[in-house]
Parts: structure tokens; C-alpha cells; sequence
């Protein structure tokens, strides 16, 4: 039975989300902040983390990155679960290592859906190999490194993960919808925030950032120059 780590400060929410996801067949513990966050994370032991976006104290996106901070919960699966619909927190939630951002209201069996769909996405990729490579270029993907001709390029954590599903299908054409299920965890955003991302992408990586090709009306591809 999976376990659930729910962290939010109104105790209604709180209740029902551990009741619904109870209901749903997972073991689940509900706290109110993040005070207690890795006593209890070592205690509970949670397959996966929902974390509220606002709370007093230290907030949804400051706590991820406060997981992210430990080695050992650098692939713990988070979902930020909140009323806030903006397209720019979710981008935000995403860049500090969110897995995905689910909004409230929601139906509780679509988002029993979505915890599932998340951890079975981090078991998938504990099979991954620990590197993808291509003329020059390195990605770490236990680091979360990347490297070109040996030296270190520094990406945002959205980038890293569009790098990394155009290097696995590399010579393919992805396209947005693709990108946005496979690398940002189905996240609505538009398709101008993930043309933005390319457009950066295509800039960090120099001499093979044509290696990112448009395909017009389709999406893109990494094919290797």
C-alpha cells in the first residue's frame, strides 16, 4: 500500500484529503506544516509527499526545496496540491522539483489517478540508465548534471527534464502535449512557456543548440548535428 505524506495547514483540507486518499487504498499521514517535515519523513517513510502551495511559515515551494536539499529525498515523488490556478506558480513549483501540480477542486478518484501516474513514473525511471550521452553532450541523471565537452552547463530543473525526454527519443518528434505529460507531469501550461524553455535550452547548449529542431506545427526533436 503506497504511503501518502499530506502537508497542509487547514485542518478541513487536511482531514479530507486524508480521508478520500484513505478511501483510495493508500496509507496516509497528514501534518499541518513543515516543522516536523523530516522527522517525519524519516519516521513515515512516504512513497510520495502533497504539498500545500501557501502556508505561514515556510511555504509549499520552500519546503520542496527543502526535500529536494537531502540526497536521499532528491527522487522522492512531491505533487503540490493547491487553489492556486496561476501559470507562473506552476511553472515555479515545477523549477524547484515538484513532480506535478494538481488544483483544487478535483474529483477524488482523478486525483488518486494522478498519484499513481506519478509514482509509476519514478519507478520507471529507477531502470533508466545513470547517463544519456550524444555527441559531447552529458546528461547525469542522478546528479542532475549536465555537461557539454566536459564542461558543467547550468539548467533550470524544467530544462533538465526537456533535455532529458529529447535525449531518451532523440531523432524523434515530440510534441507539446508530449513534452507536457512526459517531462512536466501533464501540467497545463501553455505552449509559448514550453516554446520559451526551448528557446533557452537552444542558447545553454552553444554550438549544439541547433540540435533541438522545430518541427513546424508538430513539435520538436534533439538530432545530434
Amino acid at each position: 500500500m503506497p504511503k501518502v505524506l499530506v502537508v497542509d495547514d487547514e485542518l478541513e483540507v487536511r482531514d479530507f484529503l486524508v480521508s478520500t486518499l484513505t478511501s483510495e487504498s493508500f496509507e496516509v499521514l497528514g501534518i499541518e506544516n513543515g516543522s516536523t517535515l523530516l522527522d517525519v519523513l524519516k519516521n513515515f517513510n512516504p512513497d510520495i509527499i502533497l504539498m500545500d502551495y501557501k502556508m505561514p511559515g515556510p511555504n509549499g515551494v520552500e519546503l520542496v526545496k527543502q526535500v529536494r536539499g537531502y540526497s536521499e529525498y532528491k527522487a522522492l515523488p512531491i505533487i503540490m496540491v493547491t487553489g492556486v490556478d496561476g501559470e507562473d506558480e506552476k511553472v515555479q513549483a515545477l523549477e524547484v522539483g515538484a513532480d506535478d501540480y494538481v488544483v483544487k477542486p478535483f474529483l477524488p478518484k482523478v486525483l488518486g489517478a494522478r498519484i499513481r501516474a506519478v509514482l509509476r513514473r519514478s519507478v520507471d525511471s529507477q531502470g533508466a540508465p545513470d547517463k544519456l550521452e550524444v555527441a559531447g553532450l552529458v546528461i547525469d541523471l542522478k546528479s542532475h548534471k549536465v555537461f557539454l565537452d566536459s564542461a558543467e552547463i547550468h539548467l533550470t530543473l524544467t530544462e533538465f527534464k526537456i533535455l532529458t525526454e529529447l535525449l531518451k527519443q532523440k531523432s524523434e518528434v515530440l510534441s507539446r502535449d508530449k513534452l507536457r505529460q512526459s517531462a512536466l507531469g501533464n501540467l497545463n501550461v501553455t505552449d509559448r512557456t514550453i516554446d520559451v524553455h526551448m528557446a533557452s535550452l537552444r542558447k545553454k547548449l552553444a554550438h549544439l543548440g541547433d540540435s533541438i529542431e522545430t518541427v513546424r506545427g508538430v513539435g520538436y526533436r534533439f538530432e545530434a548535428k
